[in-house]
C-alpha cells in the first residue's frame, strides 16, 4: 500500500526530539526555507557585501537585512544540512545496533 505525501509529511512532523526523524525534519525545513528565499529573489540583496544596495527602493538597511537572511539560509543549507543528514544516519545506526544487542 502506497502512503500519500501528506501522511509522510505528518509522519515526519511527529518525530521525537533528537531522533533521526527530527534531524531529517530540520534538514528538510532548512532546505525549504532556503528554496523560498531563493525563489523570492533574495540572492540579489547579497550585494551589500561589496558595499552596494540590492534595491534603491528598499534602502540600504532593509537590503542588507534581506541579504543577511539569504546568506544565513545559504550557509545553513551548505553546512548544517549535510551534518544533520550524517547525524540522522549515525543515530539510526546507533539505535539499530543498541536494539540488536539488547534483544
Amino acid at each position: 500500500m502506497k502512503t500519500s505525501l501528506t501522511s509522510r509529511f505528518w509522519n515526519l512532523c511527529s518525530a521525537d526530539f533528537l531522533s533521526p526523524k527530527d534531524f531529517h525534519r530540520h534538514g528538510v525545513l532548512i532546505v525549504l526555507a532556503f528554496g523560498v528565499a531563493h525563489a523570492f529573489g533574495l540572492r540579489e540583496y547579497t550585494s551589500f557585501l561589496n558595499g552596494t544596495t540590492g534595491s534603491m527602493e528598499l534602502g540600504y538597511e532593509l537590503s542588507a537585512l534581506l541579504g543577511l537572511i539569504y546568506l544565513l539560509l545559504y550557509f545553513a543549507t551548505v553546512l548544517l544540512v549535510p551534518i544533520l543528514t550524517l547525524a540522522a544516519l549515525l543515530a539510526s545506526l546507533w539505535l539499530k545496533y543498541t536494539n540488536q544487542t539488547r534483544g
